[in-house]
């Protein structure tokens, strides 16, 4: 006969089996994704994620004075950053671009 036998067919995973795999996959990628708060977390948020000086603030006082904060608190990170930014300097901040090797006196 042209059948085949029960041992030749291919078994494929089961509708709940599938369904649980996702579950399982997108719980790894969610935990992967979770930030471990830092030991220093609740000031780090104070002072890095909430203040006007490192969220607002255009002077080049304010964009150093977050960058060292950074400096001496590497393993913090603003909850509300995306998973790609890692650090201040990492990120879109209001001096970004405007201090240093740029305008006028980037061409002396």
């Amino acid at each position: 006969s042209s059948e085949p036998s029960l041992g030749s067919r291919r078994r494929y995973p089961s509708l709940a089996a599938m369904k649980c795999s996702a579950v399982l996959v997108a719980a790894a990628l969610y935990g992967a994704a979770a930030q471990e708060p830092c030991k220093t977390q609740d000031a780090f948020d104070i002072t890095m994620c909430k203040s006007h000086m490192c969220t607002e603030c255009t002077l080049e006082w304010c964009m150093t004075s977050c960058q060292e904060l950074q400096e001496k608190n590497p393993e913090c990170r603003c909850t509300d950053w995306p998973a790609s930014r890692t650090s201040y300097s990492g990120g879109d901040f209001k001096q970004k671009g405007k201090v240093g090797d740029v305008g006028d006196y980037s061409k002396m």
